[in-house]
């Protein structure tokens, strides 16, 4: 009787020999799980559960069947019964159509735990020849729900190794590293001018809707965050808005996408359009911007018979652009015009810095050239604000400033400032032992010089008593 593991083919395997039979079992690229599966195999076969040392056979499971349970049991029902921590319907809706659409015609009623990483690669192989999904984004996002599937699959204890992670683990070695997040593309995004002209249009044709429309465009929040924007969470007085909620693919309401409030500024054209909006009574539910029967607006009716129309008429039958393009040309406007990042992630939503650089980096305003001397520039910023007063303080300053002005005024002219460096603080390495860091600025004790020489002018030591030998006293 012999359990032993190998690696063969980019697997592990489990392979066994036990009384003249012998066969083998794939468990994948982990090593740790082919030990714990060799482990096992070792206990049953000297307890006896193995017959003539044949492994028992095992209970198949259909992969369609597996599929839409756990679309119901996973997605479905914590919905319906509004769980904590329940996925969005628009999610849930996406999920059903990858199931339905992509992966139950292609594996059909295949045994769940025969799916291994060749298995995977035919199906890419499959999308990719018949054009369905069209995108890379799109056959992402099938793969993305058959590894949830299999990860469910795996946690309930039916497959060993979960076949999407290992293919594109596999996929990974050679290629260059990227980031996983999606960069808007420019197609997407509005200028100013352009944003001007779709406002106009929308004013004109349907001015019921202009003042959504301008809350979009001046925010950057998410359409269903905005019509279930309520009076109530809105300080016309202090400039703000609450949001708390958002009415999900004109379904359901709930939670915000990151699930956490948070308070956005309003532009001084959008609180004087909130406030000839505003109704002098007001009830406790009443929506900012309901439909004609004071119900939640659907997006479907927003899309196809105001914003559509109206990017039409402004910007001509090229431009093919959707509702949630304002969040898009909302941030990317603020990135190109050095508006802080923190500000704009606070307000937009994004659930980190890093995230909102990978969506919209590209849209800040970059210089390949000049920024050898920035540090050196007398248009650069102190580290403190105190900087300059202390500085100012030292001795030999205003001569030594003299001779650095009239040095840089002989040399070529300094290049342009970088867009953030009037965003960010000194970076850690100068903020050392030498410099306080409550303050930034470097202790006096360190910068000015006990000797009386260099001494500022004005302070004065304090004369001590003159010193008596004892010799003296004693004569």
């Amino acid at each position: 009787m012999g359990v032993k593991i190998r690696f063969d083919r980019g697997a592990w395997w489990v392979m066994v020999h036990h009384r003249g039979h012998r066969w083998k079992q794939r468990i994948g690229s982990s090593k740790s799980a082919a030990q714990e599966v060799a482990t096992d195999m070792q206990r049953r076969l000297a307890s006896g559960e193995c017959d003539q040392g044949k492994p028992p056979p095992e209970e198949a499971f259909p992969f369609g069947a597996f599929a839409e349970q756990w679309l119901r049991t996973e997605v479905e029902l914590p919905i319906e019964r509004e769980l904590a921590d329940h996925l969005a319907p628009g999610t849930a809706a996406v999920y059903r159509m990858q199931v339905d659409v992509h992966l139950r015609p292609h594996f059909g009623d295949a045994n769940l735990r025969s799916i291994v990483e060749r298995d995977i690669q035919a199906f890419y192989k499959r999308c990719l020849e018949r054009g369905r999904p069209r995108s890379a984004k799109s056959i992402d996002m099938a793969l993305g729900v058959l590894r949830l599937i299999l990860a469910h699959a795996r946690a309930q204890g039916l497959v060993h190794q979960n076949a999407v992670e290992d293919w594109r683990r596999g996929r990974r070695r050679g290629r260059r590293r990227g980031s996983a997040t999606a960069r808007v593309e420019a197609a997407k995004v509005m200028t100013a001018a352009e944003l001007a002209k779709v406002l106009e249009a929308v004013a004109q044709a349907a001015p019921r809707y202009w003042p959504l429309t301008l809350f979009l465009a001046d925010t950057g929040t998410r359409f269903g965050e905005a019509v279930a924007l309520r009076w109530r969470d809105v300080d016309l007085e202090g400039g703000t808005a609450r949001i708390a909620r958002s009415y999900s693919s004109g379904e359901r309401l709930g939670p915000t996408k990151s699930g956490r409030e948070r308070v956005v500024e309003l532009s001084s054209r959008l609180r004087e359009a909130l406030a000839r909006r505003r109704p002098q009574i007001l009830a406790e539910e009443a929506l900012v911007f309901p439909n004609r029967s004071g119900a939640f607006l659907l997006d479907v009716y927003y899309r196809n018979k105001v914003f559509y129309p109206a990017v039409t008429k402004a910007l001509g039958e090229g431009r093919h652009l959707s509702p949630h393009c304002l969040r898009h040309t909302w941030a990317s406007l603020h990135m190109a015009r050095g508006t802080p990042l923190k500000w704009i992630q606070e307000q937009g939503g994004w659930t980190t810095a890093k995230l909102l650089l990978d969506t919209y980096g590209h849209y800040l305003p970059s210089e390949s050239r000049g920024f050898a001397d920035a540090l050196t520039s007398q248009n650069a910023p102190p580290a403190h604000p105190r900087a300059d007063r202390v500085a100012e303080a030292r001795p030999g300053y205003a001569e030594t400033a003299a001779l650095v002005r009239g040095s840089e005024s002989s040399a070529s002219a300094i290049g342009p400032r970088s867009p953030i460096m009037h965003l960010t603080e000194p970076p850690p390495f100068l903020r050392n032992s030498e410099t306080s860091i409550g303050s930034g600025v470097t202790p006096r004790s360190r910068t000015w010089e006990s000797r009386r020489s260099e001494r500022p002018a004005g302070i004065t030591r304090k004369a001590s008593p003159s010193r008596v030998k004892v010799k003296e006293l004693a004569a």
